[in-house]
């Protein structure tokens, strides 16, 4: 079960994730990223318990959307567990890749 609780600011909306993020609810919190408009998005991952690797995917690509539209996606307080599994993986050198990425049209 995946919970999203939302809270907006004029220029961040967090997002605080609880519960298991997997292939069953993935749309749930792509939707909810979607759908917000403030410059920096702010995912608090905390209270989450399990992520797959289509919770990761969905993050990466949020974020690359994101990117590309000037805005930020920030991910942050990632349990250490997830936070193993996502190092693995290679999570955040994707990540990093992207905060290298030109914002505004440059190249």
């Amino acid at each position: 079960m995946l919970e999203i609780k939302v809270n907006k600011e004029k220029e961040k909306a967090t997002l605080l994730v609880a519960g298991e993020l997997d292939y069953s609810n993935v749309a749930q919190l792509q939707q909810e990223i979607a759908r917000q408009e403030a410059p920096v998005v702010e995912v608090v991952l905390k209270d989450l318990q399990f992520m797959d690797s289509s919770g990761a995917g969905m993050l990466l690509n949020q974020a690359r959307l994101l990117s590309r539209q000037n805005r930020v996606l920030k991910i942050t307080h990632i349990p250490a567990n997830i936070r193993h599994d996502l190092e693995i993986i290679g999570f955040f050198r994707v990540l990093e890749t992207l905060k290298g990425t030109p914002q505004s049209g440059g190249e």
